[in-house]
């Protein structure tokens, strides 16, 4: 048990819980009804830095919602990590056409058992058994139940002379198997709630378990021996990610085929089909696109920024690379080269420029920091990638087509299928990867077919009444070291392969009839995530973080020891580079990866310093060469906390704090960065609000079905942040971005707890509040002709698309501002406090909000 654990710790993240089950039995007692689940959550160790786990339940009163101590903390918890609940649930689209699909195939169920030809008294006959595959809410499991109850009473409404006939249907059992503990707890309360608990039961497992099949027993006080290891008449499921197979549809319907259903069985959904199109650069001539940055590094500019390499060679980075799951290709004939990354996103974000205002625009006054903008080379401005444009080169193609309510032998074999597609290219430019979505038929009716094709592109109607957020599209990037230049009309080759989880795409470059091939120096991302190469691209980022690490080094002395306490050792890396002497680099990661990562680069940079792995609590003056540290630096990156940069700037500040208590930092040290801003901005966001809300309509209702303990459990948006990119979604800012709080590293001090306010600069729904962190570092201006005023600063934006932004949707009843509100002077007020964790407490930081108009 307890290495289960520590595996499931050390791969947990941020914002993830692990859930353990305790036996509380004792010796003599075989029931297992005193089994206990405890919830453990990663938090930051304000007192040490780094992470510690402690248990939600325990800490339940102390949360911004003021939880009770009867609240289900697994549940809670559980619906904060799976952010895409409450979408998927308030994705009306979606919910109608499961209701149409399985209210038909139930009516049809009924239907066919009465009017069978010869009479029978076989109870089997007299009963719909319908699986459900993935409880979720109970949802499809309660539409099942109901839409059956509903066609018995009309067949029996209209049986000549009120007899009943022989075979007519008498009953319903769903079987609703769910393997997440919280949502199985969950999915009970909801069926219950709707007084339907009679006629399903949730089973806890995996309808792939060998030990599971469907039992009569659990829907009868006795039962004969023929009750269980029964046949389903309706199998329904929704075992869909953005990529279509991630969640592995296809091996749990074969399973249900080969052990679960009747031959004649209805599945919903029936069938899916992939669509393609393929994109690049707006330039023909454009060798590295915008796109690319989700590979990551790119070595030419990194070093340009840096001045060192992420690799042991110049033009490859085989450590930082990170391939696409497992290999597709392993024991079938598939496509020469299925290496990629497979990035899930509103497409509608790269295909244009309107999904939102960027949130900075142009340099931000921090009262006594001056900030400057970063020059390569003194002249030459930093290339700015705020929009990762890309460029449909081609039209949509249907690629693949997946048949799941034929049975057995119509569904892929578990290696998998390969295809090849002739595509004809519609635009020129230089083409990096394919664009995809899928296309689903939950019934047999056109009114049943659900897209995710980007909305207002490819022919879909641009309406954002039909914008979801738990479905998206996918951009998969080529992972070969070449780019194809394609010429209107040319004839692209383009291969096609699945496996049970995934799908891959490649241009054959000796069929394609392509123009020329184009040297690309990134290569596919092996180990770190799109998030991190994004970063990692953002080369005002990194040239910023190498002139505070200058700035540094001549103001203390390249003999100074240098401390980085970022994980991939990056800033020592710089520092060792810019000739420091005496520079460790802490990882305090519990994977291997950063560390490994920080030894490969010291390797290929041929430069000398310690690395060492461990937390910081367990660090002593001999770990630290000079043993104390008189610069100490961060990106800051942690990967543990990897697209929260509140929690990565605490994380830092809490590090920082205890290293100079215990005196591992002198008092005197300079700090990269020097500030962390806390900043924040007040927008409309229409789309978000209705995403992340109570599901249902204003009742709690969710296709006719009492949602309330879903909405008790799940409606907690206002309470914690949602850390996304949000220049892939919809907003308009009503205010000027404006600091809440501060972390001043080098004093030590905590600039929180403070009301601070913002002028309302456009009429509009105060909706929801983004933040994110702006780090001051500070740095030499050999360009400015003005410095008497003291130091200037860089600035650190994680505003900017290469990052995440984290985003807490209002409390209050959503405030319209009209535009006399704002002549009058309306202001919105925001309160940001981190605490200093205490045993029982689990939120490091707490928002408080209100308008004054």
């Amino acid at each position: 048990m307890s290495e289960v654990i520590a595996q499931a710790i050390q791969s947990a993240r941020y914002n993830e819980a692990v859930v353990v089950t305790v036996d509380n039995n004792d010796d003599n007692d075989v029931t297992n009804e005193q089994a206990r689940e405890i919830v453990l959550v990663a938090c930051l160790d304000s007192e040490n830095g780094g992470i510690i786990w402690k248990d939600a339940a325990a800490a339940a009163a102390y949360t911004t919602h003021q939880s009770n101590a009867d609240e289900d903390m697994g549940i809670i918890r559980h619906l904060r990590t799976k952010r895409w609940v409450l979408p998927m649930l308030n994705d009306h689209r979606r919910n109608d056409m499961y209701d149409r699909a399985i209210r038909s195939a139930c009516r049809q169920k009924v239907l066919n058992k009465n009017t069978a030809a010869a009479p029978s008294n076989n109870e089997d006959d007299n009963v719909i058994r319908i699986l459900d595959i993935g409880s979720g809410s109970g949802l499809l499991a309660m539409m099942g139940a109901q839409h059956t109850l509903d066609a018995i009473r009309k067949v029996d409404q209209e049986e000549v002379g009120g007899e009943e006939s022989h075979r007519s249907v008498k009953d319903v059992h769903v079987t609703s198997i769910e393997m997440a503990s919280a949502m199985a707890r969950l999915a009970r309360m909801t069926i219950k709630a709707n007084t339907l608990d009679d006629k399903i039961k949730v089973v806890e497992s995996h309808s792939m378990d060998a030990n599971f099949c469907l039992d009569d027993t659990l829907f009868a006080q006795t039962a004969d021996e023929h009750s269980n290891n029964t046949k389903a008449d309706i199998c329904t499921s929704e075992l869909l990610e953005s990529g279509l197979l991630g969640e592995g549809v296809l091996p749990s319907i074969r399973d249900a085929w080969s052990r679960h259903l009747k031959d004649d069985a209805v599945v919903i959904p029936r069938r899916a089909r992939v669509f393609a199109v393929l994109v690049g650069s707006n330039d023909i001539d454009d060798k590295t696109t915008q796109s690319s940055d989700f590979f990551g590094p790119d070595v030419d500019s990194f070093k340009e920024a840096s001045g060192v390499i992420l690799s042991t060679t110049k033009n490859a980075c085989p450590l930082l690379g990170r391939q696409n799951k497992s290999n597709l290709n392993e024991g079938i004939s598939t496509v020469s080269n299925t290496e990629g990354i497979l990035v899930s996103l509103h497409a509608s974000s790269l295909l244009n420029n309107t999904r939102g205002e960027p949130l900075v625009k142009g340099l931000t006054d921090y009262n006594d920091y001056k900030v400057i903008p970063q020059k390569l080379k003194g002249t030459t401005d930093l290339p700015q990638k705020e929009h990762r444009g890309i460029r449909p080169l081609s039209d949509p193609h249907l690629v693949l087509d997946f048949d799941f309510a034929s049975g057995l032998e119509r569904l892929p074999p578990p290696t998998g299928r390969s295809f090849s597609k002739e595509i004809i290219a519609t635009n020129d430019g230089c083409c990096t990867g394919v664009l995809f979505w899928w296309e689903l038929d939950l019934g047999d009716e056109d009114d049943t077919t659900y897209s995710t094709k980007t909305i207002g592109f490819f022919g879909n109607i641009d309406d954002s009444k039909n914008w979801q957020d738990h479905w998206q599209q996918n951009l998969f990037l080529f992972g070969d070291t070449t780019v194809r230049k394609l010429v209107r009309g040319c004839t692209v080759q383009l291969d096609v392969s699945h496996d049970d989880t995934s799908i891959a795409f490649a241009i054959d470059a000796l069929n394609a009839k392509v123009g020329d091939d184009i040297s690309r120096p990134f290569v596919v991302n092996r180990y770190i995530s799109s998030t991190r190469a994004l970063q990692l691209n953002d080369v005002s980022r990194t040239r910023t973080l190498h002139d505070a690490i200058i700035y540094a080094l001549e103001t203390k002395g390249i003999d100074s020891p240098f401390l980085d306490l970022s994980d991939m050792g990056l800033c020592a890396l710089m520092a060792a580079a810019a000739g420091a002497t005496r520079v460790t680099s802490l990882e305090s990661s519990s994977g291997g990866m950063p560390t490994l990562a920080a030894t490969i680069a010291q390797v290929g940079n041929n430069l000398l310093f310690q690395i060492i792995q461990a937390q910081a609590e367990h660090v002593t003056s001999s770990y630290i060469l000079g043993e104390v540290a008189e610069i100490v630096a961060a990106e800051p990156y942690y990967e543990m906390l990897e697209g929260w940069h509140l929690q990565e700037a605490l994380n830092y500040f809490y590090l920082v704090r205890s290293l100079k208590q215990r005196r591992l930092i002198s008092s005197s040290s300079i700090s990269i960065p020097t500030v962390a801003a806390l900043m924040a901005v007040v927008v409309e966001a229409e789309e978000f609000a209705r995403a992340y809300s109570q599901v249902g309509d204003a009742t709690g209702n969710v296709a006719g079905f009492n949602h309330s303990p879903v909405n008790f459990y799940g409606d907690r948006y206002h309470t914690y942040d949602v850390s996304l990119p949000v220049t892939e979604y919809n907003y308009r800012a009503l205010s000027s971005p404006f600091c809440v709080a501060k972390l001043l590293y080098d004093e030590g001090v905590k600039e929180d707890g403070e009301w601070t306010s913002v002028k309302i600069d456009k009429p509009g729904k105060c909706q929801a509040v983004i933040f994110y962190v702006d780090y001051l570092c500070r740095v030499t201006d050999k360009t400015a002709t003005h410095q008497k005023d003291g130091v200037y600063y860089g600035c650190i934006s994680t505003a900017k698309s290469s990052h995440r932004q984290a985003i807490r949707k209002l409390e209050l009843e959503t405030v319209i501002l009209s535009q006399s509100d704002v002549e009058r002077g309306a202001n919105f007020f925001c309160k940001a406090s981190f605490d200093d964790a205490t045993d029982t407490s689990i939120e490091e930081h707490f928002f408080e909000f209100k308008i004054v108009k």
